[in-house]
């Protein structure tokens, strides 16, 4: 098993609506060369001419498709707290976020021996899943129809990467943290408006 973090390519397609999926991401060089050495082990019977090249680019870019309606290739999406995410959050999937992999390397036999990746758990280090019955956590992605200057904008962009959080969920809790002190400073008959 290999574990890494990395992020979508944008060859990357992930529609629930779309039977087929795909995922496409690069292997970091250590994991790259434990799967190199994986792969001769497993087909270590055959001689290097025989072989069948490696499912992967010689850089470590990985293509992998799957469909919704298979139980077996389908890998399992979670949210940075590893709860398990609703099909309708997919739809906020895109290329470029960073993501926690989980893959295995398995044999495929037949007339030509190879060997494949499959990604067992991709995990969205920037989304929570929503809790059951309630809203969102504080730090969930959330559509917001809110405009900001470029400067503004860029200044959350980096302030919610230095925390680890998406854009989103650190302008939300900040705005929650303003609203709070706010409140506290009001005599208690007053309201915020």
């Amino acid at each position: 098993m290999y574990v890494f973090d990395t992020s979508l390519e944008p060859a990357s397609r992930i529609d629930p609506d779309r039977p087929t999926q795909r995922l496409v991401f690069r292997l970091p060089r250590p994991v790259l060369r434990r799967v190199r050495h994986d792969r001769r082990r497993l087909l270590a019977h055959l001689s290097d001419h025989d072989g069948p090249p490696p499912a992967w680019s010689g850089d470590g870019l990985v293509t992998f498709t799957y469909t919704t309606s298979s139980e077996r290739s389908r890998p399992v999406f979670c949210d940075r707290r590893d709860h398990p995410l609703p099909p309708r959050s997919l739809r906020q999937v895109r290329p470029g976020q960073p993501v926690r992999l989980t893959l295995r390397q398995v044999r495929r036999g037949g007339h030509s021996a190879n060997t494949r990746l499959e990604v067992l758990k991709l995990q969205l280090l920037h989304m929570d899943a929503p809790l059951p019955g309630g809203p969102a956590s504080p730090h969930s992605i959330q559509s917001y129809a809110l405009q900001l200057p470029v400067d503004l904008a860029q200044e959350v962009e980096r302030l919610a990467q230095a925390e680890d959080w998406s854009t989103t969920a650190w302008l939300r809790n900040a705005i929650e943290q303003q609203v709070t002190l706010q409140k506290a400073r009001l005599p208690h008959r007053q309201t915020v408006a």
